[in-house]
């Protein structure tokens, strides 16, 4: 139950009883029994999809995810929720530790700060540590990080009472991997997790190795077990591969999705292989002049690898494509909504067994997603940008009746993954660390007449992206393949931003973006600041003693190229006024990078 519902019996009873001159003790007593039941911890639920945005694919949630839709009219619909590390390992990382990655240090996938390898020293200060510190059983199950598991000797994860953890990226597949399995896992001290149990399972080929059902499977047997024991609530973090690629629709479902999806294109939306906005000339029909210098180098070949590559995603994948199938992006988007017809069955089972336990009434459930992705805006295949179309993901969040959550509907405050922790934390009862960044939404979900709770956040991310990540210093080889122009960026830090100003002689709210690109995107620039951003002592001494070589490449790695949205009337990010209109904007782009080094810097 929230505090305010527990306030408002506690006030009831006391007016109650007081004036009809009940014994106190019999009071005492029955305040107190309220206030143990008030004060119960709730389960909760995360599930977390894996690449489900939030601009392309919800028109279609009533053919492949009804259950959320119908979860729509009982919960919180957060229409404005953004992931500002808009990558799998980057996100997730933020989720687990309410942080940005300038604090957790994850800013990409692998490679240096990347994946597992960059967040583990994080795992004692994360949500499931508090929580189990606080007497909660924590279950993980599905999708960790990048790179957990590459090794034979993977060991269970520190604030994890239960885990079932995928260990190969073979599991994007939904056949063929393997998990570690482990229950009974208890602290030894700050550092050391120990389990009374822990097993590698296998699974093969067969229709009932469907990751997305095994996964549910292995959910639905905790929820039994937990409840052997009703006296300890439990946290759950339930992170299938669904819909990222090339997960496949479940077999049961994989006529229905040939029938239906290979037939559908991705929505085509203003920004589709298109730039040019209502500021745009002539001339920028072909190329956008007014983007950095990374997408107008590459952008016809970006639009023209848009359009190919069917052949080779089942080249990659194995995909075994319908043959109307001939791009890329089309391959993605078919596999993307057949994949969510059996995470709509993880959802709805997962909720009937919590019901047919008696778990539901106190449990809090989250449905989100670790990213948005791109589907061709700005040319883009793939997610990891500052744009809309990534950093927007679905959030909704369900109480059950003992919480007496505030009335359901949309909100439209900004709400961030960020967030997720400090929430967790706080309807728990639990301290929320100082080193969290992201802010409670517990007033959002108790109360319906909050306004302005967030009005800026950064977002930040270490390139090169996904598919030159090991070849940047290869440039021959990689540019010869497909998709590579259409999965790429460099390095940025960028801010969203609400900006008020009196015009006319009244207060008007502009939301604006500001993004800074780094312009230097060779092997050398990049090792830099890589070594720059860890404060290599090494070359933290090079820099400090002058060393006019090093200064030279900070200078080089310093450079970047900026862009600004008006996001109100340029949802779509099409016209970067710091092109067009440079000398009325820069004093805004001023101010803006100045709150984002604020931030980042925490100045």
């Amino acid at each position: 139950m929230g505090k305010l519902g527990y306030e408002i019996i506690i006030t009831l009873f006391a007016y109650t009883f007081i004036p009809m001159r009940i014994p106190f003790i019999v009071i005492y007593l029955y305040l107190v029994s309220i206030a143990t039941f008030a004060q119960q911890k709730p389960n909760v639920i995360i599930v977390l999809a894996d690449d489900l945005d939030a601009m392309y694919t919800p028109p279609y949630f009533p053919e492949v995810l009804p259950i959320i839709d119908s979860l729509k009219s009982i919960g919180i619909d957060f229409t404005n929720s953004f992931t500002p590390m808009a990558t799998c390992c980057p996100s997730r990382s933020a989720t687990l530790t309410g942080s940005y990655a300038h604090t957790n240090g994850v800013y990409r996938n692998a490679s240096i700060n990347g994946g597992w390898s960059a967040f583990k020293h994080n795992e004692p200060y994360t949500l499931p540590s508090y929580l189990n510190k606080s007497g909660y059983r924590t279950a993980i199950i599905g999708k960790y990080l990048n790179g957990y598991g590459i090794s034979e000797n993977a060991k269970p994860v520190y604030g994890w009472t239960d885990g079932f953890v995928f260990t190969h990226s073979s599991y994007y597949k939904g056949y063929d991997y393997n998990v570690l399995n482990w229950q009974g896992g208890s602290a030894q001290n700050d550092t050391i997790w120990n389990v009374a149990h822990q097993q590698t399972k296998q699974y093969g080929l067969k229709p009932e190795d469907y990751s997305t059902d095994v996964l549910a499977n292995e959910a639905i047997s905790f929820i039994q077990n937990t409840e052997k024991d009703d006296k300890q609530p439990f946290f759950l973090y339930l992170a299938p591969t669904a819909p990222h690629n090339p997960l496949q629709a479940a077999p049961r479902y994989a006529k229905i999705a040939e029938e239906r999806w290979a037939q559908v294109s991705v929505p085509i939306k203003p920004n589709y292989n298109n730039d040019s906005g209502k500021l745009a000339t002539a001339a920028e029909n072909k190329i956008p002049l007014d983007k950095s210098s990374f997408l107008r180098d590459t952008w016809k070949k970006r639009v023209s690898q848009m359009e190919k590559g069917g052949s080779f995603y089942n080249l990659i994948f194995k995909a075994e494509l319908p043959k109307s199938i001939k791009s890329f992006l089309q391959a993605d988007w078919y596999e993307r909504l057949g994949s969510l017809y059996a995470l709509n069955d993880m959802v709805s089972n997962l909720i009937k067994t919590l019901k047919d336990n008696g778990e539901w009434d106190h449990t809090l459930l989250i449905f989100t997603s670790d990213n948005g992705y791109m589907l061709g805006a700005h040319a883009m295949m793939n997610k990891a940008t500052p744009y809309e179309e990534a950093i927007r993901v679905p959030l909704l969040i369900i109480g059950g009746n003992s919480l007496h959550l505030t009335t359901p509907g949309k909100k439209e405050e900004w709400v961030t993954n960020l967030d997720l922790m400090p929430t967790i934390l706080d309807i728990a009862g639990v301290k929320i660390p100082k080193s969290v960044e992201g802010y409670s939404l517990v007033p959002l979900l108790y109360n319906d007449s909050i306004t302005n709770f967030r009005d800026r956040f950064v977002m930040e991310y270490l390139g090169p992206s996904l598919s030159k990540f090991h070849l940047y210093d290869k440039p021959n080889l990689s540019m010869k393949l497909l998709p590579l122009y259409i999965m790429d960026h460099p390095t940025y830090n960028a801010i969203r931003m609400k900006v008020t100003a009196i015009e006319n002689g009244a207060q008007k709210e502009t939301t604006y973006k500001y993004i800074e690109w780094q312009k230097n995107t060779s092997k050398k620039v990049l090792d830099f600041s890589n070594k720059y951003r860890m404060k290599n002592p090494e070359l933290m001494s090079r820099i400090s003693s002058g060393n006019k070589k090093t200064l030279e490449l900070k200078l080089k790695a310093e450079e970047v190229e900026t862009e600004l949205y008006d996001l109100t009337v340029d949802p779509f990010e099409m016209d970067n006024l710091l092109y067009y209109k440079p000398d009325k904007f820069k004093e805004l782009a001023a101010q803006l990078k100045s709150a984002m080094r604020k931030i980042i810097l925490k100045e």
